[in-house]
């Protein structure tokens, strides 16, 4: 167990890192946006290309893994938002939020760089599936969703093949894809651009996590404890005992459902806070959840992930 914290607990102190600088000022709120297109558009396209590429394609094209993601995080996002509509009369949309809260794990800056250290480059499919499972199902239909509670006027079907549009030309995605090819064709990659992807791909772990920090710093926080409280139990606790629950229905490979739990097991994914905030809802409700559910994750990430991986071992 001290094994797991020697690995986990450093992942999350660069997150404190990130935090505390922007609190303290040595990191400025300018230098935030810099940070964090550096992560999106360089390091973690390399990443995640990387690993992909040197990897068997027969591992991309796991469509049980998938359907189990999908289905545990719908039946965690439903629970959840019908549980806010009985206990807190919310509207609609902010219903949506809280279900989606409850689903969406920070798998891209913060799953991907802590799964490689516990499971190695064998954590990065799997991961990257939940990632990708998560933008088609469940973050486009929200959207779509969330343009009908609000009334804004957008036909569904519109809004969520604008989301599509941008999903396709997302960094990671192009990643995936560019990765996925390259294992297809059984390339070895040339020299030079190993080390490229390589150094760039090493920096995306502590730059990502940095960022975390220092984005929820500068996020509103709000009150509310018992809505914050449900998507951070729906979150951390809910979530990956629905993925188990589906995995072992879907899979028989104890190691692929491990890291599925585990991905299940990390806070809530800022993505939630950009929808909110682009709708104009429940924003700082939702940012004060991300905040919560971080923290409580050092010790509930880290505790999991020592128990999952024992008992593997």
């Amino acid at each position: 167990m001290g094994t797991i914290f020697n690995v986990t607990l450093p992942f999350f102190a660069l997150i404190g890192c990130g935090y505390v600088a922007v609190k303290l000022k040595v990191f400025p709120d300018s230098g935030i946006a810099g940070l964090n297109a550096f992560v999106w558009y360089f390091a973690l396209p390399c990443l995640i290309f990387r690993a992909l590429a040197l990897r068997p394609l027969a591992e991309m094209l796991d469509a049980p893994y998938i359907a189990a993601w999908a289905l545990g995080g719908w039946a965690v996002y439903a629970l959840v938002g019908l549980l806010g509509r009985i206990l807190f009369k919310a509207p609609l949309g902010v219903a949506l939020l809280q279900g989606q809260a409850a689903e969406l794990s920070n798998i891209g800056y913060m799953g991907l760089p802590l799964m490689i250290a516990l499971f190695g480059d064998a954590a990065t499919v799997p991961a990257v599936l939940a990632m990708l499972t998560d933008m088609v199902l469940v973050q486009t239909p929200t959207m779509a969703l969330l343009e009908v509670a609000q009334s804004r006027g957008g036909h569904p079907a519109a809004v969520a093949g604008k989301v599509l549009r941008g999903f396709a030309a997302n960094p990671l995605v192009l990643a995936v894809v560019a990765g996925g090819l390259v294992a297809a064709a059984k390339l070895p990659l040339p020299a030079p651009i190993n080390a490229f992807t390589e150094i760039l791909g090493r920096a995306a772990g502590p730059c990502a996590l940095f960022a975390i920090g220092a984005k929820l710093a500068g996020q509103p926080v709000s009150e509310g404890v018992a809505e914050v409280g449900l998507m951070t139990l729906g979150k951390l606790v809910l979530h990956p005992l629905a993925i188990l629950a589906a995995m072992s229905l879907f899979l028989h490979d104890p190691a692929r459902i491990t890291m599925a739990v585990l991905l299940a097991a990390l806070p809530i994914g800022g993505n939630v806070f950009v929808v909110a905030q682009s709708f104009g809802i429940y924003a700082a409700r939702t940012s004060t959840a991300i905040l919560v559910s971080t923290a409580v994750g050092v010790v509930s990430f880290s505790s999991l992930a020592a128990l999952l991986v024992t008992r593997a071992g």
